[in-house]
């Protein structure tokens, strides 16, 4: 093993991330090359800089005339140069103010600066590269994106366990999930991802089941090492005052010297840049040092280095640019305002729908958050009725044969109306055949 990563590892010795971390993440470290040294050259070298692969024209990076015509007016170099591996600083630091704000039990807890990746996808492949091995096992609702599936199975051979997220009633399965961790944690470590609110069925619990979240783990925690990651990509977009308004991340951050809380969040969903590709992941457990929290990060610029070296600066400055914005809160508030007004009406559509009688068979799941709502299809096949729809130019998602997603977010609030009326005529007619 490289003399670094044995230098990290001895860092970490004394906590979670001891039996918390796989076999790559033992083995990873920020390696001392072209990357640290140009980093060094940046500071101290003030006659040339002969390190990085980039071409200068004088103080600013080279660049062609149309690119620099497409980015103005930001200059060459804050559009086109490289980024470090770790993001800009910069964002980093706003990040994590803004992470504090939006989670005020954040507040002066330790955690490692949020560390850039390019989007979500990405966060959460460096993270189970990092911390899960093949056969372990990964606890998580039995509604879930389906690319969990390729990043945890596919790359590294994990065994999923689903727990029921909903009960019959429409509440947080309590049993389900309580049951899960204890089962997992007789396999001697937990490791369970948590995605709110909830892709695909918009639902996020309330304040009193994330209590109980992390009083299950806390529980587990005193036997086995726990790693809870916390797959943010829709937090913030709580339309509802039954959903928690805080991350679980924030009520596992300080839980226990024994639970790793992860983060994984970005700009794609929560500053509508979904094409910027910025994400970050932040990583938290009670008693961390800032040594633990700059072993921690060392490892994640690793494996980040290892993979795609870096984040694109031009989109790391854009977010940053935005959130520095003076009227950015007015901003974010009117696009909120946008996504709340269609989640109202599709909610009295529901309300309407259901109380009509038609298409009995169709059960809206729990919505009170995110981009999406779900239908339990009961007797109709979900597919079935997918192509039933897309035959009359309408696109949704068929989560097996159970399940229709439906992404309220894309739909213009003026053609609500028109899209679920056209979901229940074709459910009723497939029902009735």
């Amino acid at each position: 093993m490289n003399q670094l990563a044995e230098q990290l590892n001895q860092t970490l010795a004394d906590t979670v991330l001891a039996r918390a971390l796989s076999s790559i993440g033992r083995r990873m470290y920020f390696p001392k090359g072209i990357v640290a040294q140009s980093a060094e050259a940046k500071e101290r070298a003030h006659r040339f800089n002969a390190t990085v692969g980039m071409a200068y024209d004088g103080a600013e990076v080279m660049s062609l005339p149309t690119m620099r015509e497409l980015v103005a007016p930001l200059s060459a170099s804050a559009a086109l140069a490289y980024a470090p591996t770790g993001g800009l600083p910069q964002l980093r630091a706003a990040w994590k103010s803004a992470l504090e704000d939006k989670n005020p039990s954040l507040a002066g807890l330790a955690m490692t600066q949020p560390v850039v990746v390019p989007g979500l996808t990405a966060g959460l492949a460096v993270v189970s590269e990092l911390l899960v091995d093949p056969g372990d096992t990964v606890v998580l609702p039995d509604l879930f994106w389906g690319n969990y599936r390729l990043m945890l199975v596919e790359r590294r051979g994990a065994t999923l366990s689903e727990f029921t997220l909903l009960t019959e009633t429409g509440a947080f399965d309590r049993t389900s999930f309580a049951a899960a961790i204890k089962a997992a944690a007789e396999r001697g470590k937990v490791t369970v991802l948590l995605n709110f609110p909830n892709n695909p069925a918009g639902y996020t619990p309330s304040e009193s089941d994330m209590i109980f979240i992390r009083d299950v783990l806390v529980e587990a925690a005193e036997r086995v090492p726990v790693i809870a990651i916390a797959d943010d990509a829709y937090f913030g977009l709580v339309y509802d005052e039954s959903a928690a308004r805080e991350s679980v991340f924030a009520s596992l951050a300080a839980a226990s010297p024994n639970i790793l809380a992860v983060k994984v969040d970005g700009a794609t969903k929560e500053e509508f840049a979904w094409g910027l590709r910025v994400g970050f992941v932040t990583l938290a457990f009670s008693g961390m040092t800032p040594d633990h929290a700059a072993a921690l990060e060392k490892k994640l610029f690793g494996a980040i280095r290892g993979s795609v070296s870096n984040s694109s600066r031009l989109s790391q400055e854009l977010v940053l640019r935005t959130l520095q914005a003076p009227d950015y809160a007015a901003q974010k508030q009117a696009t909120f305002d946008n996504l709340r007004a269609r989640y109202d009406r599709m909610c009295e559509i529901l309300r309407d729908k259901t109380a009509g009688g038609i298409a009995p068979q169709l059960r809206a799941l729990p919505c009170n958050s995110g981009y999406f709502m779900s239908f339990a299809t009961g007797t109709i096949d979900a597919e079935a009725l997918r192509l039933s729809l897309l035959e009359d130019g309408i696109g949704t998602i068929a989560i097996g044969n159970r399940y229709l997603r439906v992404a309220f977010a894309g739909v213009n609030g003026e053609h609500m109306d028109e899209l679920y009326a056209a979901i229940f005529a074709h459910a009723q007619r497939l029902g009735d055949t």
